[in-house]
């Protein structure tokens, strides 16, 4: 077992301190300094526009400042990891735009919108209009991970309404095969960590079998961008993290050994065109 010794970890402090986003170093200096869950809401808040919704650059591939679906579960995803409460107003507002935005003719979210290609990003977020019901793949990212959002926070919604969304994402997890997309597979893992049990108990099997085939093959598949075990138990409690506690090792050893020059570690993909 590597463990990554104090100097690298210093390093890579600082290589934070000095290139990340304010929200990141915000985030890190929580975990692991004096930072405050108050920073990173302050920070977080910035990306948050008055409608409720997320934007402004929170997913770094997708560079427009207008609110979308799939940026807001970015946001969702700081406010699980701080357990912010669902009284609080960046939630509050976050969950009606989740309610506002459900397109009840596609049944689902609609990720970016054609808005999005008025603006930098990566190739993957070039929009394709979308033509009838949503298929199961984009009924399931980002809808199952804001139908988890949703039952996380349900004392601040419609409950016949959730009843409406659950429906669709379970539907769209039962026609998907195992080996189903690296993105669709953790909207359902974060669905199943935050929904009520028997809809966990639905997904478990299922999520076994996808998460198994993605991450099995070890470091000489991790090379590439794709699933990798901390993806999918990135927390003691995760619901995962005991099955895969082995090959969770085995890629903190792979991961610390990819620590560059620069003291950072460099992404596994690029942009490509646009």
């Amino acid at each position: 077992m590597v463990r990554i010794s104090q100097k690298a970890f210093d390093r890579a402090a600082e290589f934070i301190s000095l290139n990340a986003r304010p929200l990141e170093r915000a985030r890190f200096d929580y975990h692991f300094a004096s930072g405050s869950i108050s920073d990173v809401l302050t920070q977080l808040r910035a990306f948050q526009n008055n409608g409720g919704g997320f934007g402004h650059g929170i997913e770094p591939d997708l560079h427009m400042p207008l609110s979308s679906p799939f940026a807001t579960t970015l946001a969702f995803q700081v406010f699980r990891d701080l357990d912010v409460p669902g009284n609080h107003a960046a939630v509050v507002e976050g969950i009606k735009y989740f309610e506002r935005t459900y397109d009840h003719s596609i049944g689902g979210w609609d990720p970016v919108g054609p808005r999005g290609n008025d603006f930098p990003r990566a190739v993957w977020w070039n929009y394709e209009p979308i033509d009838g019901r949503l298929g199961p793949l984009k009924q399931s990212n980002p809808g199952a991970e804001i139908v988890g959002c949703l039952h996380r926070y349900s004392g601040q919604i419609d409950h016949a309404f959730l009843q409406q969304a659950i429906v669709g994402v379970m539907e769209a997890f039962t026609a998907l095969p195992d080996d189903m997309d690296f993105h669709a597979l953790l909207c359902f893992m974060r669905l199943a960590e935050m929904a009520p049990g028997p809809i966990a108990e639905k997904l478990l099997a299922g999520l076994r079998r996808g998460v198994q085939r993605l991450t099995c093959e070890g470091p000489d598949d991790w090379q590439s961008y794709g699933g990798r075990p901390l993806d999918f138990a990135a927390a003691p409690g995760s619901l995962l993290s005991e099955e895969l506690r082995d090959s969770i090792q085995l890629q903190l050893d792979f991961e610390i050994g990819l620590q560059g020059d620069d003291s950072g570690w460099q992404p596994n993909w690029s942009w490509g065109t646009v």
